[in-house]
């Protein structure tokens, strides 16, 4: 597994936020999976920083150019996307016709 090295600073907070999590996801982390989940979590919110106050003509014309890059990583994506909101759907009208 690949390593990487953070300041004392970074990684006393990230031991004193580690029962933070723990709290939040009712079970106990490693301190690895732990650094993890706050990388996955920064990683993702930057993202969201950056693409989320674009228009979706800009969203659109970046996946279509995303596609032409890596179509098959991007199609397969596509599929199961579609495919799992059929199951969703499906499922909310098995449980109309059931009356919930």
């Amino acid at each position: 597994m690949p390593e990487i090295t953070v300041s004392q600073g970074v990684y006393n907070q990230l031991l004193a936020f580690k029962p933070v999590i723990e709290a939040v996801i009712e079970d106990k982390l490693d301190v690895n999976t732990c650094a993890e989940l706050v990388l996955n979590q920064g990683l993702n919110a930057m993202l969201a920083e950056l693409i989320g106050p674009l228009d979706t003509s800009t969203l659109i014309t970046s996946f279509q150019q995303l596609a032409a890059k890596s179509p098959a990583e991007v199609y397969s994506f596509v599929t199961e996307t579609i495919k799992r909101g059929a199951a969703v759907q499906q499922q909310e009208e098995m449980k109309k016709r059931l009356g919930f």
